[in-house]
C-alpha cells in the first residue's frame, strides 16, 4: 500500500543523496587539479594574505597602499581564473533548476515529482503486476462473440473496456465516479482496474491498492495492537482507493464498520473508489448489512463482467 507522504520523503532524500555525491564529486575534481597544479595552492594562500591586509590598510586610510593590494589581488585572481579555465570546479547539479534541493519557489521541483511518480510506481509494481496488466494486452478474443442467455460477452465487455480507458484518461480526484466491477471469477476485473491503476500511477496520482483481506487486515491490526501506522488516513485521503476482490476477506463487525465508513467517508468528500467483487447485490446486502450495500448499489456506478472464467481458459490452452 503506498503512502504519499512517505513516497515524497523518499523522493527528497533522494534528491539529498544526488547533492551529497554531487559535493563530494566536485571536492574529488578540485583535489585533483590542485594535486596537479601547484600554483593554485600558492594563490590561494597569497589572497587569502592579501585579505587580511587589505582589511587593515583600509581602516588605516592608506589610499595608495589599498589600491596596491587590490590590484595584486585581482592579478593572482585572473591567474587563477586562466589556470581553472581548461578544468572548470563549478559545481554539477542533477537538476539546473532546483540545484538538487528539490524546491523551486517554495514549491517542490518538478525533478521530485518525476521521482515521486517512479517512486509510486514502483511501490505499487511490487504488490501487483503492473507491467502485466494494460489496456493495450487485454484480450477481448477470450470473451464469446455469440448470444449468451440473450447477451453477447464480447459486445458487453468492449464496452467495459471503452469506458475504463476514458475513466483513466479523463480522471479527476474530486469529480471521478466511484466504480463497482461485478462478475464471476476470471473475467477480467483486476486486469481492467490494474490498467487504470497504471495509466493514473504514471501521472502521479496518490493511489492505494490492495485486495479487500490485506487493506482491512492491516486497518484492524493497526487498530488492535502497539503498531504504529496511518493506513486508515491513507486511505481516506488518497486519490483513489482500489479495494480488490471484496468478499473473500474474513468479516467481522469491526471490518464491516471500517468498510462502511471508508465508503461513506469517501463519499461524502467525493474522493472516488474501485470496488471489485465475485459477489451478487444479493450477496453484498446478506454479507456487509443493507448499509454497505445501499451505498454501493446507490452510489457506485456499477459495471458487470460477463464471460467465462479466462484463467481457465489459459490453463487449457496451455
Amino acid at each position: 500500500m503506498t503512502n504519499r507522504e512517505s513516497i515524497y520523503a523518499e523522493a527528497l532524500a533522494q534528491k539529498r543523496e544526488a547533492a551529497e555525491r554531487n559535493r563530494l564529486e566536485a571536492e574529488k575534481r578540485k583535489a585533483a587539479v590542485y594535486a596537479e597544479n601547484p600554483r593554485l595552492s600558492d594563490i590561494d594562500s597569497a589572497l587569502a594574505e592579501l585579505g587580511s591586509h587589505i582589511a587593515v590598510t583600509a581602516i588605516s586610510g592608506n589610499k595608495t597602499g589599498l589600491e596596491i593590494l587590490r590590484r595584486q589581488i585581482e592579478e593572482l585572481s585572473a591567474e587563477k581564473d586562466m589556470i581553472l579555465s581548461a578544468v572548470p570546479l563549478g559545481p554539477v547539479y542533477d537538476c539546473p533548476l532546483c540545484l538538487d534541493s528539490g524546491y523551486v519557489g517554495g514549491k517542490h521541483c518538478e525533478c521530485v515529482k518525476t521521482l515521486v511518480r517512479q517512486i509510486a510506481r514502483r511501490r505499487l509494481s511490487q504488490e501487483m503486476p503492473l507491467d502485466e496488466c494494460r489496456f493495450d494486452n487485454f484480450d477481448l478474443n477470450y470473451y464469446a462473440n455469440r448470444e449468451i442467455d440473450g447477451i453477447n460477452p464480447r459486445k458487453k465487455m468492449t464496452a467495459v473496456l471503452k469506458f475504463c480507458r476514458e475513466y483513466a484518461l479523463t480522471f479527476d480526484p474530486a469529480k471521478s465516479k466511484s466504480l463497482l466491477f461485478v462478475g464471476g471469477v476470471g473475467l477480467g476485473k483486476t486486469h481492467l482496474t490494474l490498467s487504470i491503476v497504471s495509466e493514473l500511477a504514471d501521472k502521479g496520482y496518490d493511489i492505494v491498492y490492495g485486495s479487500a483481506y490485506n487493506l482491512l487486515s492491516t486497518v484492524e491490526r493497526e487498530h488492535f495492537s502497539s503498531e504504529k501506522g496511518d493506513s486508515y488516513e491513507s486511505m481516506i485521503n488518497c486519490d483513489l482507493l482500489v479495494i480488490d476482490d471484496l468478499g473473500t476477506e474474513f468479516v467481522s463487525p469491526f471490518t464491516q464498520s471500517v468498510l462502511y465508513n471508508l465508503i461513506n467517508s469517501r463519499m461524502l468528500t467525493r474522493k472516488p473508489t474501485i470496488i471489485n467483487t465475485n459477489l451478487s447485490f444479493g450477496e453484498i446486502e446478506k454479507k456487509y448489512t443493507p448499509r454497505v450495500a445501499s451505498r454501493l448499489m446507490g452510489d457506485y456506478d456499477a459495471h458487470k463482467f460477463f464471460g467465462s472464467d479466462i484463467r481457465q481458459i489459459k490453463c487449457m490452452e496451455r
